[in-house]
């Protein structure tokens, strides 16, 4: 009999359209026209690398209107081939942060599968749309969500026997990505507290162990311990 070889990788096809702009206002972090192509982006980026969906826009599609949002036009949603749909919007509220809802729809039964919200500021875009790519996975897939996630390794430069340890972090997609200390002491086994706050970590100086807990959104860093032991490493109790 003939072999035959189904790609299912990829078993759901997912519209991501830009996110409607009612007013289009300046922000630090960009007009609010641009962060909603950028948003849209960073969602189909999201759910495309999961390996679950095949994503479509924001190029290419139509984006919504604000009333739209809440009432897609499903039958030329069907004529993209598109499963489900994602729309969206954003605006400013009076105090300066920005709200962004976005929408899921089974565009097959024209319905609503679930929405959510959520008031950032204006740096914090990018976490939003991680935000709402999380919502969306775990509806869809029933599966625990890992967009909004951060990564803390240890970046390593320098020629070989002269190796630079540096703290880093970035997010989940390889954005935002920062060092946190210099290289002047080593950094090593970098450990998240359990609200992603903090960062602790071994550093050598002198040849001596230091404990370190790193604030990550304030930049302080706090010495815990020393320790002439070189064996021991550090964990969260």
């Amino acid at each position: 009999p003939e072999l035959i070889e189904f790609d299912v990788a990829k078993t759901r096809t997912i519209a991501v359209p830009r996110l409607a702009s009612p007013q289009n206002v300046n922000t630090p972090a960009g007009s609010t026209d641009a962060l909603a192509l950028q948003i849209a982006e960073v969602m189909a980026a999201n759910l495309e690398a999961s390996g679950v969906f095949q994503a479509i826009g924001p190029s290419g599609v139509k984006t919504p209107t604000l009333a739209q949002v809440t009432a897609p036009e499903f039958d030329y949603w069907r004529g993209k081939n598109a499963n489900q749909l994602i729309q969206g919007f954003i605006r400013v509220d009076n105090d300066g942060k920005l709200l962004i809802g976005c929408y899921l729809y089974d565009v097959g039964f024209g319905s609503e599968q679930s929405s959510a919200g959520f008031r950032v500021d204006p740096a914090d875009w990018r976490r939003a749309a991680h935000k709402c790519s999380d919502a969306i996975y775990g509806k869809l897939t029933g599966e625990m969500p890992f967009f909004d996630s951060r990564i803390a390794y240890i970046a390593e430069t320098g020629p070989k026997g002269r190796r630079v340890k540096r703290l880093a972090v970035m997010d989940s997609d390889g954005a935002n990505h920062r060092f946190l200390t210099n290289g002047q002491t080593t950094a090593l086994t970098p450990r998240w507290s359990p609200d992603y706050s903090k960062i602790l970590y071994l550093s050598y100086s002198d040849g001596n162990p230091r404990i370190y807990i790193y604030d990550v959104n304030t930049g302080a860093q706090k010495l815990v311990t020393e320790s002439r032991n070189p064996t021991f490493a550090p964990r969260w109790s």
